[in-house]
């Protein structure tokens, strides 16, 4: 069956991923409009993105709660958008940014940050290894070439839509996989 303005909400709830594909294009505009004014004080487009792509997820996750016409859903994913904006928000004023300047005027990581950063991304490759190929490139390009989602999308011959579901897939899998303990 066809997602259409009539029944996106109705898929939404037997979590169809046609009708969360219906809603990101349906709401991306305003739904980026709210995360944008409230993260861009931060300058890093790829916080906003995760802001973005963890709105339309939670609401993805959360849809059978929902209660009411389009018109209600169009407020409550503009109130999902404006507490996860909140909520990173709040993490970002939490995570000190301490540097200390090299005798260039170069930021300087010190051992143990370098040590944290070395492992983590260690424990993250081993993770990774577990996705699909194609997710494994996604998250490379995401998370270690800095690429946009769109660029990404282009790169990969997919939509937009599809690489933030493969972003979001791919991001509980690892959840999975780090609480599962079926890392070695």
């Amino acid at each position: 069956m066809r997602v259409t303005d009539e029944n996106f909400i109705k898929h939404l709830k037997k979590k169809r991923e046609e009708a969360l594909q219906y809603v990101i294009d349906e709401y991306m505009g305003i739904v980026k409009a709210i995360i944008y004014n409230a993260l861009k004080s931060y300058n890093d487009p790829q916080i906003i993105e995760e802001c973005i792509s963890d709105t339309f997820l939670g609401a993805y996750e959360n849809a059978k709660q929902f209660r009411g016409d389009k018109e209600d859903f169009r407020r409550w994913i503009c109130t999902i958008a404006k507490f996860k904006a909140i909520s990173q928000q709040r993490r970002l004023s939490k995570t000190p940014y301490f540097y200390e300047l090299n005798e260039t005027g170069e930021a300087a990581i010190s051992a143990e940050e370098e040590y944290l950063i070395k492992t983590t991304t260690e424990e993250l490759l081993i993770m990774m290894k577990q996705l699909e190929q194609l997710d494994r490139d996604i998250f490379t390009m995401k998370y270690f070439l800095n690429m946009k989602n769109e660029e990404i999308a282009i790169h990969c011959g997919l939509t937009k839509a599809a690489i933030d579901n493969r972003l979001y897939r791919g991001k509980k899998r690892l959840q999975q996989i780090r609480l599962g303990g079926s890392m070695t």
